[in-house]
């Protein structure tokens, strides 16, 4: 080894042998990827083909689970269904409803199995839009029948109804086993009552200011005018119909 001017100069045998070996090195590196590089490579194909699996798996899971959540809504509604047929089968019950609701409510109750419009029920009955409106007010005030509200494309609210079969069988067995003059009340909320000075003798029914105002303040049945009462004037009727049900007074 030759040291000139401060530095160390290599033998050339020595400077050969260096470069070659670097020569070597560099050409086997562009030959074949070191282990870090070819692992990396490795993850991220292992990472895409795992990520596209788990996708795979996860839509199989959503569709399998939609479909057991299909099929357990359906048995419900079926359950449901199948309840309200039963305890409409009970003829006490049946002759309650018609006489404090309406003739046609039992067939009102047993397609509110799901969600109906008042327009698809009135369609489907072949039945006056107004009366199936004054009988789901009826409904609704027994809540019996429920509604939800929604707004389509126009900002039109439309409303649709459902049954809440808990209320339903509450009211089955309070028309069974309570006493006639408590089997059915006159809404608390309302001060103003309706009824038809034709119709009443024979139907006995008695609107809260909201069913009659859904069937344009006219009898359902004859077409008439309603006549209206107070609160005070609708109580006394009420309880002089449920006196004349059991006989402790004789109708004029």
């Amino acid at each position: 080894m030759i040291k000139k001017a401060g530095r160390v100069k290599m033998p050339k045998s020595r400077k050969a042998t260096s470069r070659a070996k670097h020569a070597r090195k560099a050409k086997a590196t562009m030959k074949r990827p070191t282990k870090k590089v070819q692992k990396r490579g490795m993850s991220e194909r292992a990472k895409k083909v795992a990520a596209e699996a788990r996708h795979v798996l996860k839509v199989k899971a959503q569709k399998k689970a939609f479909k057991e959540q299909v099929k357990q809504a359906a048995a419900v509604a079926e359950n449901e269904r199948l309840r309200v047929e039963d305890l409409l089968a009970n003829g006490v019950f049946a002759e309650f409803i018609s006489k404090n609701i309406g003739k046609k409510a039992i067939n009102i109750i047993k397609l509110l199995n799901s969600p109906q419009t008042d327009e698809k029920l009135a369609a489907d009955l072949s039945v006056k839009i107004n009366e199936v409106r004054r009988i789901l007010n009826v409904l609704d005030s027994y809540g019996v029948a429920r509604y939800d509200t929604n707004k389509d494309s126009k900002g039109w609210l439309t409303f649709k109804w459902y049954l809440d079969c808990e209320k339903l069988s509450e009211l089955h067995r309070n028309a069974l086993t309570a006493k006639p003059e408590s089997a059915y009340n006159l809404p608390d909320n309302c001060n103003d009552f309706f009824y038809c000075g034709k119709c009443y003798e024979e139907q006995k029914v008695i609107l809260p200011f909201d069913a009659a105002f859904e069937g344009a303040f006219k009898c359902d049945n004859c077409g008439r005018q309603l006549k209206q009462l107070n609160k005070d004037e609708a109580i006394a009727m009420f309880e002089e119909s449920v006196a004349e049900k059991e006989g402790n007074v004789v109708p004029a």
